[in-house]
């Protein structure tokens, strides 16, 4: 895979926002209600978060976890926008962003030669970076 940072960017956002909305909710009155959106939004985070590990690391398992992402983030975005609350809608955007995201994920799969290519660089790039620390 062709290592973007705006992709890391957007899971990591994705995953930050859904944390912090499932904080939010979880200190509603009405938190009875708010289950189902609490625990997709922790999931989603979650996911996010370990998608945006295996990208970076250059992982070959990053689209067999990019399409639970897919999954999940689609259910937390349709929860949210059935709250139709400001805050929700927002979370719900974030989380279609990352569905894009992860999409483009998988359609990078599609290019092996670029992907082993991109895996080389990466790593040469991050020996360099070190021995430039040290």
């Amino acid at each position: 895979m062709i290592w973007k940072k705006n992709i890391y960017d957007t899971l990591v956002a994705c995953a930050t926002a859904c944390d912090e909305y499932a904080t939010e909710c979880s200190r509603q009155q009405d938190i009875e209600e708010l289950y189902r959106c609490i625990f997709l939004s922790l999931d989603a985070s979650d996911l996010c978060r370990q998608v945006a590990v295996l990208y970076v690391r250059g992982s070959e398992n990053t689209r067999l976890l990019a399409r639970t992402c897919i999954e999940v983030c689609e259910k937390c975005a349709e929860e949210c926008e059935r709250m139709s609350a400001d805050r929700a809608c927002q979370i719900a955007s974030t989380c279609r962003q990352c569905i894009r995201v992860c999409m483009a994920i998988l359609e990078m799969g599609l290019h092996p030669d670029a992907e082993s290519e991109m895996s080389r660089s990466l790593f040469v790039a991050l020996g360099r970076q070190e021995m430039l620390y040290n």
